[in-house]
Order: structure tokens, then sequence, then C-alpha cells
């Protein structure tokens, strides 16, 4: 199961999951923040993103739109592994400080 239908969320669009789409994803501001993610990474990703950005609005639209820093990925693809979580928060950290 993909990280985005196990949150209740639209796919990338691709139709090859290795290959990022570059169309935004339209992610819900609906999301189940309130719920519990089972995966506390992913939970701490989204979390961070909402603190850099600002409010719920904001982080779900940049979590569901491709990065040019994560290849053109959309943020909330890469959040299946530790490794993407990493990557995601590595990119939010650069966005805080003004490096993007």
């Amino acid at each position: 199961m993909s990280m985005e239908s196990s949150l209740g969320l639209p796919g990338t669009g691709s139709p090859n999951p290795s290959v990022p789409s570059l169309h935004p994803v339209d992610v819900q501001t609906e999301f189940p923040l309130n719920e519990e993610i089972e995966d506390k990474e992913q939970a701490a990703v989204i979390r961070r993103a909402m603190e850099v950005l600002g409010d719920r609005a904001d982080a779900m639209r940049w979590l569901g739109t491709p990065v040019r820093a994560l290849s053109y990925a959309t943020p909330i693809s890469l959040l299946h592994d530790s490794k993407g979580c990493q990557d995601v928060l590595s990119v939010l950290g650069r966005l805080e400080h003004g490096v993007l």
C-alpha cells in the first residue's frame, strides 16, 4: 500500500512510482493529523512541514507539490521510508533557513 493511499490521499499521478509526476497532487486540507498516524517518523515530518510553512493548508499544498530539491518528487510520496523522511526534513530545514 502506498503512503498516499494509507493516509487517504490521492497518488502522485505517475503510473510508475519510481518516476515522479510533474503535476501537483490534489492534497485535501482535511489531513488526518487529529487521528493517529501509525508511523511516528511520518507524523513528525508532517508536523515539521506545518511548523516551517505556517499552517496546515500550506503544508498540505507543499507536501503534494513536486519539489526540485527532491528530484521533482512530491514530498508525500517519499515518506514511505526513513531515507525519504530524512530527505524531506532536510529540504524543510533548508527552506526554514532561506537556503532554497
